[in-house]
Formats: C-alpha cells, structure tokens, sequence
C-alpha cells in the first residue's frame, strides 16, 4: 500500500515540478544575499528561544552543543576536527560526531539497530526511501514551524516544498526533509565542463603513443595497451596498470561498471537501465550498457590491461597507493582527476584530459536543481532548543558564508578575492586533493585533507552560483581557475579536438544527451522485494566480477547465461517489474521536463 500511496503523490509532484520549470532565476542572487544578511543576525542574536524583532528566532550560542549525524554519505566516523571543525565552533559553537555506516562494518546492522532504539540521530542524511520509511515510523521531526525562519533556505523552498509534497506530508504543512545537493540555476542547467564518466588518460603517455583516433572502445583498449607496454611503471618504477578498480563501493552490481554503463547512454538503477532515449530496459539486457561495460572490462583483462588486485583491494588503497602515484592510466569518474592534475602537472604536459572515442554516446543528467536522491532531516527525539540549533546550523550550510566555506574553503589560506570580488586558488589551493597541505594553527591546525568537511554531503551543490561572485561555488568553475588551468596540456588538447572543454566537444559532435536532473520521493522495498533484491543484487555483483577475470571468451558467456537463469529462480522478473514502476515518474518528468 505505501508504495502505491509514494507513486501516485510522486505522480502530483512531477507536475508541481513541470509548472515551475519555467520560473525566472532573475531574483535569486538578491534573495541569497538577503538570507546570508539574516543568518549573520541571527548568529549575532545572544538570547535563546524567543523570536527577535525582525522575525528571525534568537539563539544563543553560549552553550557548546554537539549534533550527532547520522550520514550515509560519509567516508569518515566520529569528531569533525581541524579548520571545517574551527569554522563551525567559531561560528556556531557547534561540533560534529559523524556516525558513517558505510564505514562502521555492517551498515545494514547499524541502520536497523539505530532505528530499532527510536533515535537514528540528532541529524540524519539518507537516501530518499529510507527518509521516507523514517518519517513513516516517527523517526525524523516536523521542521516546518523554523524551517524557513533563519532566511537562507528560503531560497530553496519551491525544491523543499515539493519534495515533501512528493512524499506526502507538505500538503499537511509538513517539512521533514530537505534534498542534498539544490541549486540555484535552474531545473535544466549543467554548468560543469566534464561529464560524470568518461575515459580520461594522462596527457604526455596519450601523445607517447600517437594520439590515435578512436572511434570504438577496441580502439581505446589497444591505446592503453600500447600505454602500458611503453610506460610500464610510473616514475618511481613500481608497476602500473591501464585499470584499477575496487569493489567496496559495490551495492546492487559493480560501482565502477556502472559509470562505465553511463558511456553507453544508460544509466543503473536498481534492477533497470535508464537510456538516453528515456526508456527503462532491465540491467541485464544483452544490449544494455551495463553488459557492454561488463564487455569493456573483460576485454581490458584478456589484454593485461586490468589490476588483478580490482577485486579485492578497497578504496582508500586504490586511491592513496595507485591513483595519486600514476599507477592507472584509464579514469572514469569525473573527480578522479583531482587527485593527479595540478597546474605543474598540467605545464609538463602530465594531467589527465578526455578522449573522445566516437562510438560513444553519454547519458549526463543536469545539475540537480531539485536534489540528488540524498536528504537531510532532524531526529524527532531533539528536544526544542537543540531544534532550533539543528535548524539555524541547516540554515547556515545553505548561506553563502557556509557554502563558501563547504565548497572553497578558506579565504586567505586556499584562495584570494580578487579586486572584482572573485576568487583565484592559492598554490596550497591547488595542490589540497593532490599533496599534504598543513594547515597554519590559525586556521586550525593539521591537514587540509583531514580538516575539510567530513559530513561529505551538501543541502547546496557547488553547482550553484555564489551571490558575491556571480560565479559558482565549484573551484574548478571559476573563471581564474579555468585560466589558470590552460596550461601546455590544455592548450594542445583544445588544439587538437578543437573545442573548449569536454562537455562542448560532446555537444559538438553529438556525444552527450543532457536529461533533466528529476528529484521524486520514491518508495523503499517491501519485505519481499528487499529479499529479492538482496540475493538477486549479490549473484550480480559475484558474477560480474568472475566475468571481468573469466579465463575466456567461452567462460565469460556462460557466466553470463548462467547469470540470467539464476537470476529468474530468485525473482529477478518480479525486481524488474517493481523497478520499472517505481522509476516511471522519474522518467515521465524528464520527458515532461524536455517538451
């Protein structure tokens, strides 16, 4: 019953959504600047509980307090320390103790014993079902009474207000949940210069091996295998792969053959593909972009190309011990090359840049104006004060001043403002994701890596445009990085393919399908399905990965077969017909959302 009931007012929610795609953004940057005014009062105000003259609530900040959050999102468990942990004690006299289920062991264990006590957390970031199911057991608060009162999430209240009327309570009055990642620029706007996924190489090897044209993947595999055999190692002569993968971020299939899935036009969800086309296919279509990915890889292993420890090391080794050293020569992720380029790298020619492989057509969303599947809610166990508190801090981290802080960091220490108030990146700004920065103790102390926000999610996007720069949040977007970035490589590769960036060669060429960014409450699995999905989701994730290392060609085939004829013993019909209906609205609001 709840599953149908979360449809059908996800069905009401698509065209609240649809009319106001066309709204004018003409007033935002006034309206942020206000909000960031009335934050600074209220963080100024010294007595607590009652409401000040403008409005606004007044809150002490005499009392130290400590929220707890609850985060799916966080790669990091317990005290928020070092510069972001100085900035929120300055500020708000508030610390952090972050509760990461994805790193504490069993998340699933964790998540069931946090809710089986009545208190998940004083904050909670979860994925959208589970927000739902929350709010469904008394878990999460009532916001609506304070929400809107500090004056920075105002500006967002159109995506806040829907989504809630999405889950069926802001028809009631009722806010319990505020999306991850709005922002400011509209429901179809992209901004970005990269795609999520796309293949990515080291410029100066790329060039070593003749810079080939590739029009298919077998193309691109044989430029890497040319890379590996003539730069086998990196420069401190330990070994180094075209491929590295790790398989701990895995849920219901492998992560990394998911983006890689993105390259074919489709995008994984659950049991179902969403194509550029914006139709919905089963995952284990033969046609589909997870088997091609699936495809890539195997054929990546046949050729040496592929780390044999991919199935078995983590994250953390992979990045540390591989990715920052120049040991994988192939990314796909957008951020991964965070970790190699910098400007230095860039002037000998060094940074990773796109390839265009032409067979390749890419699913991109925009940026998410409405949210990204991920919320934010306060635990119904806080009492009314800590309420309040919980609240002005939400209200803070959509400020300018906290979304400054979030996602540029420290002003003086990581960038300059320039004499027209924007911003350039200081040498210790650029190296932060690449070097060890130590932070100066007035900053805080340690760091940069350690200090920077561990809660790792955002209520605003970097996408979104700062008021006071009239630029976004993102580095990597303002104009002076952009120039900055215009080094030897960039300079070359814009010569050779011609466009500015990435993105505009795609779009060039025909290579990317941009999809609206769609936000809709959906429901969490049923007893049933949740069992389904569990078996089904571990058989796939198992033999995905003997796939990738099957001996040959004879082998990876029957797995595959193999693969769907288990899968239909376990239900796997029953999973794909539940996931077609339940992302439905999700595509009809795409298809509404591009007429």
């Amino acid at each position: 019953m709840k599953a149908k009931r979360v449809l059908s007012l996800s069905l009401a929610a698509i065209m609240v959504a649809m009319s106001m795609l066309g709204c004018s953004q003409t007033d935002t940057a006034s309206s942020t600047a206000e909000g960031g005014d009335t934050a600074s009062a209220a963080g100024d105000a010294t007595s607590g509980g009652e409401e000040g003259a403008s409005g606004t609530p007044e809150v002490s900040h005499d009392e130290e307090v400590t929220f707890e959050i609850y985060d799916v999102a966080a790669n990091f468990q317990g005290e928020q320390v070092g510069w972001f942990g100085k900035v929120l004690k300055d500020e708000l006299n508030v610390k952090l103790n972050i509760i990461a289920p994805q790193v504490s062991g069993d998340a699933n264990s964790l998540y069931q014993t946090r809710t089986s006590s009545g208190n998940l957390g004083d904050i909670v970031i979860l994925d959208n079902a589970d927000m739902l199911d929350c709010v469904d057991s008394g878990l999460i608060m009532n916001i609506a009474d304070v929400v809107y009162s500090f004056g920075n999430l105002n500006e967002y209240q159109e995506q806040i207000d829907q989504f809630n009327q999405g889950m069926g309570v802001g028809d009631e009055g009722g806010i319990y949940a505020i999306p991850c990642n709005m922002n400011n620029n509209g429901p179809t706007a992209f901004v970005g210069e990269t795609v999520a996924s796309a293949p990515r190489v080291p410029w100066d090897y790329y060039v070593g091996v003749g810079a080939p044209e590739m029009k298919t993947t077998d193309d691109l595999l044989n430029m890497l295998k040319d890379m590996m055999e003539k730069y086998p190692t990196n420069s401190n002569g330990d070994p180094a792969y075209a491929i590295s993968m790790w398989p701990d971020w895995d849920g219901e299939s492998i992560a990394n053959a998911n983006l890689i899935a993105q390259w074919y036009g489709c995008m994984p969800y659950g049991a179902i593909l969403q194509t550029t086309e914006n139709t919905i296919i089963p995952l284990t279509d033969d046609e589909g972009g997870y088997k091609k990915a699936l495809d890539f890889l195997f054929k990546a292993n046949q050729m040496g190309l592929v780390d044999p420890d991919s199935a078995t090391q983590d994250w953390t080794t992979v990045c540390e011990t591989k990715m920052k050293q120049k040991r994988v020569y192939l990314f796909w992720y957008n951020w991964q090359n965070g970790f190699w380029n910098t400007p230095s790298h860039g002037e000998s020619r060094e940074n990773y840049m796109y390839v265009p492989v032409e067979e390749l057509h890419y699913y991109q969303q925009s940026d998410s104006y409405y949210g990204d599947g991920r919320v934010w809610g306060v635990g119904s166990s806080v009492d009314d004060n800590k309420k309040l508190r919980i609240v002005e801090f939400l209200d803070w981290l959509a400020s300018p001043e906290g979304l400054q802080y979030q996602h540029s960091s420290l002003e003086g220490f990581i960038y300059t403002v320039n004499d027209d108030g924007t911003y350039t990146l200081t040498q210790e700004g650029q190296d932060r994701f690449t070097a060890s920065i130590e932070v100066p103790e007035e900053y805080g102390g340690g760091f940069w890596s350690d200090g920077n926000d561990q809660i790792n999610q955002w209520i605003v996007g970097s996408a979104a445009k700062n008021p006071l720069t009239g630029e976004p949040y993102d580095p990597s977007l303002w104009a002076s990085t952009i120039e900055m970035n215009k080094t030897a490589t960039t300079n070359e590769w814009i010569e050779m393919f011609g466009a500015e960036n990435e993105v505009k060669y795609m779009e060039a060429h025909d290579e990317v399908t941009m999809l609206p960014n769609i936000n809709i409450p959906l429901p969490s699995d049923d007893t049933d399905i949740a069992l389904i999905r569990s078996q089904c989701g571990d058989l796939i994730s198992d033999t995905s990965w003997k796939m990738v290392f099957a001996a040959d060609q004879a082998a990876y085939d029957q797995l595959w077969t193999d693969l769907k004829t288990q899968l239909e013993g376990l239900g796997w019909d029953q999973l794909v017909e539940y996931d077609t209906e339940k992302y439905q609205p999700v595509v009809d609001a795409k298809i509404a959302a591009m007429e």
